[in-house]
């Protein structure tokens, strides 16, 4: 048995109720306070009055390709062509010109030709819903197009046809994802990655691989490219091992803002185009019906306001079993309307704080008129949904304390306004977002809550999150990182 002495444990059952002590045996707390006898126990951690959490957990997020961010040529924070052409310059001797984090800023083809004539150049958008090439790299995948902008199906589709990425190399990928997640104290995550990679079954080999060496809560996403391998596999949905579960059929129904294929209930600024349903919508519910027949729950990629309000009316008319649960992921925006029709839903919703901070006000330039729901968290909550809270990494920097702090303060980092706060989640219901709440749709359980026969996954914070202010969640908090009673992180260790 293992005591954790001179903390404090939030329970997280309700804000006030908080323990000095636990103990804990097989992965499990066993033990509360003065039920405590350190005599009897194997060994003492002491925590020296910090701050414990259930673990972390980023509800929706790409492992691998998290790690790949991590490795690959990057463009984040890059917001003028000059400055993009001259941090790829140095690599002009590369064959293959791949880089992250492009935001779209008007370069075609022909741009890219001028800098970069004796490369195949690959720029992937920030959103990942998009990619830039230049001739050569479009001549290599027998590509015709006159800018090179990629969006939607032929950017996914350039994407699966790029050479496999060694196993090896997939692995590192991961280790180094897990290894930048225990630094934010993130213990587990729901990850979209069996589809972009090597395929299903050896995507799959790497997770089975790597887990049992560097333990993490995954919770893997099954793209709707991969049901029929699921059922060719024979594997059940669901548990695997402690540390790796099967999930729901990953689908997208509209596209994102930044390429203006969300699809929205009024049309874009200056364009007659409002979205569009990105596999068309007589196909999503055909793939729906599928999901269905296997007995299988879908995560549903969706950030219009109308894309928002016809999957409901799909989920409605094709509802999971009783006792299943969808999951929506995004839906930013929304119609008042609509809540009625989500209230009926077996769903929860997989939310991104950070896209609110990352997104407005530039999202505004986008529409011909704005939804009448802005990020309306406190409205989801009010109606009874449950907001489980994720970075959609690497999309955002899946650090949860980023998340929480955009949850509650709703301030844009481009004009450093904040908006709609009355859509403001207090600092319990963010920090709620990331434990209790993060944990809806996983197989594995008890999960969420510091509790007797709950799992040891603990987050260790120097500051309480729920007194911080606005300006201390930029700070790093983050002092150990507990998975099933084994310290993965401890700063001490970094000093």
């Amino acid at each position: 048995m293992i005591a954790w002495i001179h903390g404090h444990f939030h329970s997280m059952k309700d804000e006030k109720t908080v323990y000095q002590q636990i103990v804990t045996h097989q992965g499990k707390i066993i033990l509360i306070d003065d039920e405590i006898d350190l005599s009897a126990c194997d060994r003492v951690i002491d925590f020296k009055g910090a701050h414990v959490y259930p673990g972390f957990v980023d509800a929706h997020l790409h492992l691998l390709g998290y790690g790949q961010h991590i490795m690959q040529i990057s463009l984040d924070g890059l917001n003028s062509i000059e400055d993009i052409i001259a941090h790829l310059k140095p690599y002009r001797d590369k064959t293959v010109l791949f880089a992250e984090g492009y935001r779209d800023l008007g370069l075609t083809r022909d741009d890219l030709d001028r800098y970069f004539p004796h490369q195949r150049v690959f720029l992937r958008h920030s959103d990942y819903h998009g990619l830039t090439l230049n001739s050569s790299a479009l001549h290599a995948m027998g590509i015709d197009h006159p800018t090179g902008i990629l969006k939607e199906e032929e950017a996914s589709s350039v994407m699966t046809r790029l050479p496999k990425v060694d196993q090896k190399a997939l692995e590192k990928m991961l280790e180094k994802a897990i290894d930048s997640l225990y630094a934010f104290g993130v213990t587990g995550g729901h990850s979209d990655d069996l589809y972009y990679f090597n395929g299903f079954f050896d995507t799959l080999n790497v997770f089975e691989d790597v887990l049992p060496k560097k333990p993490f809560r995954t919770h893997l996403l099954m793209h709707h490219m991969t049901l029929d391998d699921f059922i060719q596999s024979k594997k059940s949905w669901g548990i695997q091992t402690p540390y790796l579960e099967l999930g729901a059929i990953k689908m997208f129904y509209d596209g994102t803002m930044s390429s203006k294929t969300a699809l929205m209930f009024h049309p874009y600024q200056q364009m007659t185009t409002q979205g569009e349903v990105v596999m068309g919508q007589d196909a999503f519910i055909q793939v729906l019906k599928r999901v269905r027949h296997h007995g299988l729950t879908a995560a549903i990629h969706v950030i219009g306001d109308r894309g928002l309000d016809e999957v409901c009316d799909i989920l409605l008319a094709h509802p999971p079993q009783p006792h299943q649960k969808d999951r929506i992921i995004h839906a930013p925006w929304a119609k008042v309307d609509t809540l009625m029709k989500l209230k009926k839903l077996q769903v929860t919703l997989d939310i991104q704080p950070q896209f609110l901070s990352s997104d407005l006000p530039k999202a505004w330039s986008h529409f011909s008129q704005r939804p009448e729901l802005i990020f309306p968290w406190k409205t989801y909550l009010k109606e009874g949904l449950i907001l489980s809270g994720s970075s959609d990494a690497p999309v955002e920097i899946p650090n949860p304390l980023q998340g929480m702090k955009d949850a509650i303060f709703r301030r844009s980092h481009e004009d450093h306004q904040c908006y709609a706060l009355e859509e403001s989640l207090t600092p319990f219901e963010a920090l709620k977002c990331y434990t209790t709440d993060a944990n809806a749709l996983n197989f594995i359980s008890p999960k969420g809550l510091l509790e007797k026969g709950y799992l040891a996954d603990f987050t260790i914070l120097d500051q309480d999150v729920l007194t911080m202010k606005e300006h201390d969640f930029d700070r790093h908090h983050v002092v150990m990182t507990v998975i099933n009673e084994q310290v993965v992180y401890d700063i001490t260790d970094k000093a």
